[in-house]
């Protein structure tokens, strides 16, 4: 048994995935990890951390009605207001929340190392077994950023970021740590060299790199499988790199999101890790979103007419009237067309679609969610909660409505999402009007959701756009909302993000899956658990040696 709390200090901590699950994991109620730091450079994601902080200073059950209050409240500049009044009748879990989410860059010139060591060495205040978690900014090594820039740059600052990462593991030596990456780090190569292998080397010897620090060594895990052998220094081998890629969707995550995530462990912590345990099936989509209010799309603008001029578009638009009304004659109208061509054609009648039985959406609307049946009930719930939050919807091109109603209705009927030559195949308005739109390179551009398995790969594109996100119900005919993507991430739904609805978008996109970290957090606790009683035998041990002499 642990009595004191593990100490974690997260690094590019983003609105605080990885940090929630392992603040999940409890022990007769108390919390078996304290995020003593997170630092991240994004001022919205750093205002989500620091109100998740406060939250965490309170014991399960035990939070302040005030803080659901904040989260009941719909007018955003009203909710900003809550907040401030929030931290000022609770000055003490407040400025403990603002000692813990730390507003900085990583790697930038206005916080140099001495300043981030000094604040991680207060943080710790001389604890010496802990946890670093992070995922280092990935867009270098991301397979699209790559197809776009046609391979990775070695000017890209993000490419050395992971350094940073690694200069912390150099100067101030975790215990454990857990490092998040995408899958195209696999194949990244740089000036003929495997990324993959001069990280993994680095991270097994530290002060290979940062030769002026006394670095303790590390052994590297995969998390999800077993190491195939030990090479001469001690360190665990596998079959392939591709044993190092967490397959969300193994793991109960209703998300097929594909990450590398390296388990680090201090040479002098002589314990073999476990692995994560595959779910039995799979967590389809419908089965965690399909519990929450239904909602239908904003009307937006539609386009009068297009043309190309000197190879880029130029489109004149004109406003709709986002009523009910006109939002019900507009789909049923788009919904007879394609229920009346030949693939789709029915005998029964059309059920038309009613507006008014569901609105746009708000930052919160007051129902019953999740219902028992979801699988993550217990993981989402919150029973002071009453309702959901974040969950209101974008208003779109009526040429894109068209388009999200023809990929919704097509998945029905063909149990598969339409691709770009689908749209073409079924009449030339569905094309979207961009000058790439047949190149090939995004195929699958228009993407509608299916609900019987789990989704696509929530990424922070999703806060540009929902093109890529299309909810499979016709009649709501839309993309999925910001609480429907924190669904599909696994936050519990009294996570509020705070910022704009497109900021709120960014940082669950830029997340890893809390479901998944807390899977992860039980792991590390166990590794912490049995350092523990080997250290206690060795002093018992020691304590036999001193009385027989």
């Amino acid at each position: 048994m642990i009595h004191n709390k593990i100490p974690i200090i997260d690094l590019f901590a983003g609105p605080g995935g990885l940090g929630e699950g392992f603040s999940s994991v409890l022990d007769n109620d108390q919390r078996i990890f304290d995020i003593k730091l997170s630092i991240e450079k994004d001022e919205n994601a750093h205002k989500t951390l620091e109100l998740r902080g406060f939250f965490r200073k309170f014991a399960k059950g035990k939070v302040p009605p005030e803080y659901y209050e904040i989260l009941q409240e719909k007018n955003l500049d009203k909710r900003e207001q809550l907040i401030s009044a929030l931290y000022e009748k609770y000055p003490t879990e407040a400025l403990e929340a603002k000692k813990e989410a730390w507003l900085a860059e990583l790697g930038s010139e206005n916080y140099p190392s001495e300043k981030i060591d000094n604040r991680i060495k207060e943080s710790l205040n001389g604890q010496k077994n802990w946890l670093l978690i992070g995922g280092p900014p990935c867009q270098a090594f991301s397979l699209v950023g790559r197809s776009r820039v046609g391979g990775i740059d070695d000017e890209d600052h993000r490419v050395y970021l992971y350094k940073e990462y690694l200069r912390i593991i150099a100067v101030h030596h975790p215990t454990v740590f857990v490092m998040e990456n995408v899958k195209g780090l696999l194949s990244a190569n740089l000036n003929g060299e495997k990324v993959f292998d001069w990280i993994l080397n680095d991270l097994r010897n530290p002060s290979s790199v940062f030769k002026e620090t006394n670095a303790p060594k590390y052994k590297i895990y995969s998390l999800s499988t077993e190491p195939k052998s030990v090479d001469a220094f001690g360190n665990p081998t596998y079959k392939d790199d591709r044993d190092f890629l967490i397959q969300s969707e193994k793991f109960r995550i209703p998300q097929k999101r594909h990450r590398v995530i390296l388990l680090g462990i201090r040479e002098d912590v002589d314990v073999l890790p476990g692995t994560l345990t595959q779910g039995l099936k799979e967590t389809d989509l419908k089965s965690v979103i399909g519990d929450l209010p239904k909602v239908r799309s904003g009307l937006g603008r539609s386009i009068v007419s297009s043309e190309t001029v000197n190879g880029a578009k130029k489109r004149i638009y004109k406003n709709e009237i986002d009523s009910d009304l006109n939002w019900e004659q507009k789909i049923n109208s788009m919904k007879e067309e394609i229920l009346s061509w030949k693939e789709f054609k029915t005998k029964l009648p059309i059920e038309k679609v009613k507006a008014s039985s569901f609105s746009t959406g708000s930052e919160y609307i007051e129902c019953k969610t999740p219902d028992i049946s979801n699988p993550l009930f217990n993981w989402y719930y919150d029973k002071n909660l009453n309702g959901v939050c974040n969950h209101e919807t974008r208003s779109h091109l009526m040429e894109d409505l068209k388009r999200y109603l023809f990929a919704a209705i097509y998945a029905e009927k063909f149990k598969r999402f339409p691709r770009l030559t689908d749209y073409e195949t079924y009449g030339a308005e569905l094309m979207p009007d961009h000058v790439n739109a047949l190149s090939g390179k995004f195929a699958d551009r228009f993407r509608v959701q299916m609900p019987d398995c789990a989704a696509t790969t929530v990424t922070s594109h999703i806060s540009k756009d929902g093109h890529y996100f299309i909810h499979y119900d016709m009649d709501q005919c839309r993309s999925l909302t910001v609480r429907e993507a924190a669904r599909i991430q696994t936050f519990p739904d009294n996570y509020l993000f705070c910022g704009s609805r497109t900021a709120q978008y960014h940082q669950v996109g830029n997340a890893v899956p809390p479901y998944l970290a807390f899977q992860i957090s039980e792991i590390v606790y166990d590794i912490f658990k049995k350092n523990n009683d080997l250290k206690s035998e060795i002093k018992i041990q020691k304590k036999a040696v001193s009385y027989i002499k």
